[in-house]
């Protein structure tokens, strides 16, 4: 009997070994493989170091627009700071040259240091993309930054660590919002003390969220985690107590260009969520069957994600959102492209990108241990929304390409009445 349970304690310390390796190789070496493309080095350029150096590059595409359409607006608008007085939300608006009938507004850097590829993304369009003939009835506004600290300062929040995804509304009942799921995952999602990317507990990281995933689906924590929240001020995706000043600079743009047309279409530029390389569209839901009805015609022959699959999630306070509660005088087209980075669509994808999110949080909130740990959390981070590989870079900014040319055909046919 003895010898019976030495063996099976033996094979029960070799399987929880076994496993908590599998689980420190799998989890701290994980890395996707990148698109299966020719790296194409004439769109490099777009992507740029930092926000001074994207913005300067966007405004210089803006000028050479001018040059190429009438009546082209440049403008910049300041968002209010206790820290830096060099934070700009850029805009350049090319209106209708015929009919006034339809808008579009082509926002990036909602989540700050996502701003990177939004830029570039805007860049191209400008570059390579519009034309005065595809203006004839489409005005076109491009909105570089929408947050612009967190951009600057390589974080995807503003200055009052708010999520500004989580914070836009009409109504200030959005800040009496409740998240229970949230507060049942907060040690898990903001520990306190300063990082140590080397400890026990955050090399194994995986296991304590596979024991959360014991507890709950992917899709119900995926939702708690993500949806936004409005109690706790230093933590993940919180909303804010009160709405962001650069909500009522945006507010007051959008209703002053839109003001002479009928439709607005919104395309908002993310990245992060999603398979690698991949431009995924993720609208909030949308229960108004003409709206979605255009948005299918806008982008035949691309998936749509309606927030009816297992991996999708819904949020509050969607800036997307905002834009059509602001002009619901208008007929209003929202959309969020979003540019896959760490295949978050998977178990172990998904893992790691929160998990490089708390890191970056707590590190700004409570410090490093060392240098070299703020280094490689910050250098995670930042990869996860701003890849570097030029493969990823060519795979999206060439999609783009083609994604854009159709839609804005599309629309530019899209029958409104």
């Amino acid at each position: 009997m003895k010898k019976v349970l030495k063996i099976t304690a033996f094979i029960i310390i070799v399987l929880v070994i076994g496993i908590l390796g599998y689980s420190y190789i799998s989890f701290n070496s994980y890395a996707p493989a990148d698109p299966e493309v020719q790296v194409d080095k004439n769109v490099q350029h777009y992507f740029h170091n930092s926000y001074v150096e994207s913005r300067k590059a966007f405004l210089l595409e803006a000028k050479k627009i001018e040059a190429k359409f009438d009546s082209v607006q440049v403008f910049s608008r300041k968002v209010p700071s206790r820290i830096d007085t060099n934070l700009t939300i850029d805009f350049c608006y090319i209106p209708a040259r015929k009919e006034t009938d339809k808008l579009l507004i082509i926002t990036s850097g909602t989540h700050g240091v996502e701003g990177y590829v939004g830029s570039a993304v805007q860049q191209m369009l400008m570059s390579e993309i519009l034309t005065p003939e595809m203006v004839d009835n489409v005005g076109v506004l491009l909105v570089h930054s929408v947050n612009p600290y967190g951009f600057k300062y390589i974080r995807r929040v503003t200055e009052n660590n708010v999520d500004f995804n989580r914070n836009c509304d009409t109504n200030k009942s959005l800040f009496s919002s409740k998240n229970e799921g949230y507060g049942k995952l907060i040690g898990m999602l903001n520990p306190t003390g300063k990082v140590n990317a080397s400890s026990i507990k955050n090399k194994f990281f995986m296991l304590v969220a596979i024991n959360q995933l014991l507890k709950k689906s992917m899709a119900s924590l995926r939702q708690a985690v993500l949806q936004g929240q409005y109690k706790y001020k230093n933590g993940l995706y919180f909303g804010g107590f009160s709405f962001e000043p650069q909500l009522a600079i945006l507010g007051n743009v959008f209703k002053t260009i839109s003001a002479d047309y009928t439709t607005v279409f919104n395309i908002d530029l993310h990245t992060g969520y999603g398979v690698r390389g991949v431009a995924h569209l993720f609208p909030n839901p949308i229960d108004d069957k003409k709206i979605k009805s255009g948005l299918e015609t806008i982008f035949k022959g691309y998936e749509i994600n309606w927030g009816d699959s297992d991996d999708f999630y819904i949020i509050n306070g969607s800036f997307t959102d905002y834009i059509g509660k602001l002009l619901n005088d208008k007929t209003y087209f929202p959309m969020v492209l979003e540019y896959g980075t760490l295949n978050s669509q998977s178990t172990v994808g998904s893992i790691k990108s929160i998990h490089n999110m708390i890191l970056e949080n707590q590190g700004f909130h409570y410090g490093y241990k060392s240098s070299s740990d703020s280094i490689r959390v910050m250098q995670s981070f930042k990869e996860m929304y701003n890849p570097s590989s030029e493969k990823w870079r060519t795979k999206i900014m060439n999609d783009s390409k083609i994604l854009f040319r159709k839609t804005l055909k599309n629309y530019a046919d899209l029958k409104t009445n």
